[in-house]
């Protein structure tokens, strides 16, 4: 009797475990094969990933990084009636965040360049490209990984949550 209750445990055990690795596959499996680019994880602390591709032609990447810096409307008013913008020099000096490793996981570049588009955000600019082009970017102990299946121009935006 103990010997048959334990062949029932481990057909049930065995049966689940079947069906719970059928249904696993199949989430993975949903994956569009047809898509031209996967975005195949973030760190916590990345609110968005937006990956747009161009029409126009050309093996190149563009990729920023950070907070989109709103134009402040609240300004300094002088006794004259003059108007002025004021930004601390720590403020002015400010850098968004910067991808310290980049790991190349398929694919491959060239060439690849940072430019700083304003105190809360940076843009890399990748050329030459081989694609399908597969990259996992580190900025200290956040990341982004995702693939590029197409050749092209692309731009891939990733926005940080606003703290």
């Amino acid at each position: 009797m103990k010997n048959l209750m334990l062949s029932l445990a481990l057909m049930l055990v065995a049966f689940s475990s079947k069906s719970f690795t059928t249904i696993e596959y199949k989430n993975l499996s949903s994956i569009d094969s047809t898509q031209t680019y996967i975005i195949l994880g973030k760190s916590p602390a990345i609110e968005s990933v937006i990956v747009r591709k161009s029409k126009k032609k050309g093996n190149i990447l563009y990729v920023s990084v950070g907070n989109k810096k709103l134009n402040a409307t609240d300004n300094n008013m002088t006794g004259l009636g003059l108007q002025g913008k004021s930004e601390s020099k720590e403020a002015r000096n400010a850098s968004g965040p910067v991808f310290d490793q980049i790991e190349v996981l398929n694919g491959g570049y060239d060439e690849i360049k940072v430019d700083k588009i304003s105190t809360t955000q940076n843009i890399y600019t990748i050329k030459n490209i081989n694609f399908p082009l597969r990259l996992k970017m580190h900025s200290g102990k956040d990341y982004v990984e995702f693939e590029l299946k197409d050749a092209g121009r692309w731009d891939v935006n990733v926005n940080y949550k606003n703290n």
